[in-house]
């Protein structure tokens, strides 16, 4: 005997979501470029010169923290391939496809125009490029004997270790705009409907569609969470080279920027979440009313014991650990602010 699979199929018009997080992103690029100090005058002799081997003490927090985000940032993509290699309406399939490109391509937008114009700014000039690059340019890299010899990642460049950063972010950005791009598409993906005038069909798979929002709500917060860890490990790199004196100071402004990107990271994971939670929300509504409008044999319907027997209905512990998950980025800053250990 044969199986036919049904078809899974998303309205195409709920894909206008991902309008939401690119708003977000563009809103950052425009705060960023007009209300943050592009380059703060951070003065590099609150370096400890004299003990340039601690630049390692950063780097290898760098590193770990860049190796781990990068390999944690394959899964979504990874697990939106397997969505999309099952039976899948074709149209749906294209546009979400078609939707993970564009936001990966915004996202690598920046790197091409930094790459273009060697003197454009980036991220971290807003720590201080010259107290920054003075902290990183104490190292040394295996194989840079001068700026034109070739390592892992191409010419070693005037700083060899400046290049490694610039090189590193370059990478980190384009595939965290991959993975971004896939959480969007997964959460959306997650409003699936099929066509049934059943009401216990349309409930059984509301409650799957639940359950997929709330795996893809605690993905996305994993992968952003530790997309923040990544920022605070950059952000902290000169830190064990400034003096004792200036530490506190130079830590309150790492902190501020900290939190300045675990908000945004927040309001990222929120634009695309909130929508799609507000339309299931909706359906369930709709669906209790019609259940409650079908003809009852005995006592009158119940519809919160109608909901929960569905698991259409959430507790108290839903919303703690939705809440949870969405400002975890947050907390991630502070975190990485104050733990001596914190990458």
């Amino acid at each position: 005997m044969r199986i036919v699979v049904a078809e899974r199929r998303v309205d195409l018009r709920y894909f206008a979501i991902a309008f939401v997080p690119i708003t977000i992103f563009s809103l950052n690029a425009v705060i960023t470029g007009h209300l943050i100090a592009a380059d703060l005058n951070v003065p590099v002799d609150i370096l400890q010169t004299d003990r340039p081997w601690l630049e390692a003490v950063g780097r290898y927090r760098f590193l770990a923290a860049t190796w781990f985000f990068v390999a944690l940032a394959v899964l979504p993509v990874a697990l939106l391939a397997r969505n999309l290699s099952r039976p899948m309406a074709r149209e749906t399939r294209m546009v979400s496809i078609a939707t993970v490109i564009v936001i990966s391509l915004l996202a690598l937008t920046p790197v091409l125009q930094q790459n273009a114009d060697p003197e454009a700014t980036r991220i971290y000039h807003r720590l201080g490029a010259d107290v920054f690059e003075a902290a990183l340019s104490m190292g040394t890299l295996p194989g840079c004997a001068g700026p034109e010899r070739i390592w892992l990642m191409g010419a070693c460049g005037d700083v060899p270790v400046v290049t490694l950063f610039h090189r590193t972010l370059d990478i980190v950005t384009v595939v965290a705009g991959l993975a971004v791009g896939a959480l969007i598409v997964g959460m959306i993906l997650c409003l699936e409907a099929r066509d049934s005038e059943d009401v216990e069909d349309v409930a059984a798979q509301l409650a799957r569609n639940f359950q997929q929002m709330r795996q893809q709500l605690y993905l996305s917060s994993l992968i952003l969470t530790f997309g923040m860890f990544f920022a605070t490990s950059w952000m902290h790199w000169p830190l064990p080279l400034i003096t004792e004196t200036e530490k506190p100071a130079y830590s309150a402004l790492v902190l501020a920027s900290a939190l300045f990107t675990g908000t945004y990271f927040s309001l990222l994971l929120l634009s695309f979440y909130l929508p799609v939670a507000l339309i299931l929300d909706g359906r369930v509504k709709q669906l209790a009313d019609a259940a409650a409008r079908a003809p009852q044999s005995g006592e009158a319907l119940d519809i919160n014991d109608w909901k929960t027997s569905h698991g259409l209905k959430e507790g108290a512990s839903d919303y703690i650990r939705a809440g949870f998950a969405l400002t975890a980025p947050i907390l991630a800053a502070f975190t990485g602010g104050i733990s001596p250990i914190a990458f």
